[in-house]
């Protein structure tokens, strides 16, 4: 629905207001501005594509040798996306989990990260959808256990780039490339990774 549907809706359910609440001036300005704000997100929600809640599955690729040796060329992961109010920055605040074992190894990320994500203008996104484009960074959560067999757990820099297409419906597809300052027993988890997801 858009917006100025929103808020012709908004209006038409004030004018059926008992009179003595249209009579008061200010419960109808209050009434008026709650309308507009509630109407606002869904517009802004709905123009983006990008929704204020994301759930999101895929993998990891690391590009480490040691890393693919230890956890594998494929390392499951998923993602929470959450839209920060945009009067903090309408950035996303994301957690994720990335894990798997092999040879005796393991590769385990938890990314604690900030992001903040673009789309060009599209007056046809509805019917095409859209796509869009980011940068983030943040805390990873590290642990590895590697050719020593010692498992290490380290908290370090890390920071990615996106980029993904919002389809018309709520489903959506993502690449990101992360990277991170250290590793955690000698296994980095730098590489590219593959998502689809919902929004809600």
């Amino acid at each position: 629905m858009p917006f100025t549907e929103d808020v012709r809706f908004g209006l038409d359910k004030w004018r059926r207001l008992p009179a003595y609440m249209q009579r008061n001036s200010c419960f109808t300005w209050s009434a008026l501005a709650l309308v507009c704000t509630l109407a606002a997100p869904s517009a802004h929600a709905q123009s983006t594509g990008i929704l204020p809640l994301r759930v999101k599955v895929g993998a990891l690729l690391p590009t480490q040798s040691a890393a693919r040796t230890f956890a594998g060329s494929v390392v499951p992961t998923g993602e929470v996306d959450v839209r920060i109010p945009s009067f903090l920055g309408g950035s996303f605040a994301t957690v994720g989990f990335q894990e798997r074992s092999r040879n005796g190894g393991r590769l385990r990320v938890i990314p604690l990260t900030i992001s903040r994500t673009f789309s060009p203008p599209n007056p046809a996104g509805r019917v095409t959808g859209n796509i869009y484009a980011g940068l983030g960074a943040g805390a990873y959560l590290l642990n590895g256990r590697g050719v020593s067999g010692t498992s290490v757990s380290r908290t370090t820099l890390g920071g990615f780039a996106q980029i993904g297409y919002q389809t018309p419906s709520k489903f959506f597809i993502e690449a990101k490339y992360q990277i991170t300052a250290q590793r955690a027993a000698g296994l980095s988890p730098n590489g590219l990774m593959f998502f689809v997801g919902r929004s809600f």
